[in-house]
């Protein structure tokens, strides 16, 4: 019960994976560029593991959850412009070098208070949908020397607007087999292309990169600090259909 760790490892560069992180973002949208504060409260947390059929491989299933927010850091108050609340139930599978993971999550999206009846300084005002559905995800990963590979589709199986179901997902990390600078520190970069159905399979690229400084007596309790960059339509619930860029930096924590 209770195990420590997960056994499948999503791309560093995943903007909707759930994580404790807080980014500043200045984000470039055409004819205008704001800076965006950019925070997320999440996890996931594994319930039972159990041996597989081989003496190296394992199952695991727990309970992954996330709140993703995004702020105008240029707005008087600093307006909340949107909010995802994310909560998932995640069945990862290792076999030495190769890890699978399938998840059922639920995904609900809203626009701030502010972000509705005021102008907020310029930034593009939009309509609010109700966007709420549930995907089935299915990924894969393989592992070799640092790099990792992780690819698969999504499915949204239901939603309360309508949307087009399909989406698929491609990552690329690595990180460095020896330390720098401290025995805990490693460098890291990770990069993910996502396409969707519903924005016509444009391609979204997001990049991180940075260093991470990870606790000699737990695999998961680790801090990253990074760089990051992203151009695609926006990762940011009600404002999908927005298509722009981004670059900042920012640090992640993990548990």
């Amino acid at each position: 019960m209770f195990p420590e760790g997960p056994l499948f490892f999503a791309a560093l560069a995943s903007p909707k994976e759930p994580r404790t992180h807080a980014t500043w973002l200045h984000l470039n949208l055409p004819g205008e560029s704001f800076n965006i504060g950019s925070v997320g409260f999440g996890d996931s947390f594994g319930i039972v593991r159990w041996p597989g059929w081989g003496e190296s491989d394992a199952w695991q299933f727990g309970i992954s959850g996330a709140v993703l927010a995004q702020f105008n850091l240029d707005a008087d108050s600093m307006d909340l412009i949107n909010a995802d609340y994310i909560i998932g139930l995640p069945l990862s599978y290792r076999n030495g070098s190769w890890s699978a993971r399938a998840r059922i999550f639920h995904q609900s999206s809203h626009l701030g208070d502010e972000f509705l009846l005021l102008k907020n300084q310029g930034f593009p005002q939009q309509t609010r949908i109700n966007l709420s559905f549930e995907t089935i995800e299915l990924l894969g990963g393989w592992e070799w020397e640092g790099i990792r590979l992780t690819a698969g589709p999504s499915y949204i199986i239901h939603s309360d607007s309508p949307l087009k179901r399909t989406s698929v997902q491609a990552g690329l990390d690595y990180r460095s087999m020896k330390p720098v600078y401290h025995p805990s520190a490693r460098l890291f970069a990770s990069v993910l292309a996502h396409s969707w159905e519903e924005t016509s399979w444009n391609i979204d690229v997001s990049a991180k990169a940075g260093v991470s400084f990870r606790s000699p007596y737990s695999e998961k309790r680790a801090i990253q600090i990074f760089g990051e960059y992203y151009n695609g339509n926006l990762p940011f619930g009600q404002l999908f259909k927005l298509r722009a860029d981004y670059y900042g930096a920012g640090v992640n924590i993990s548990f």
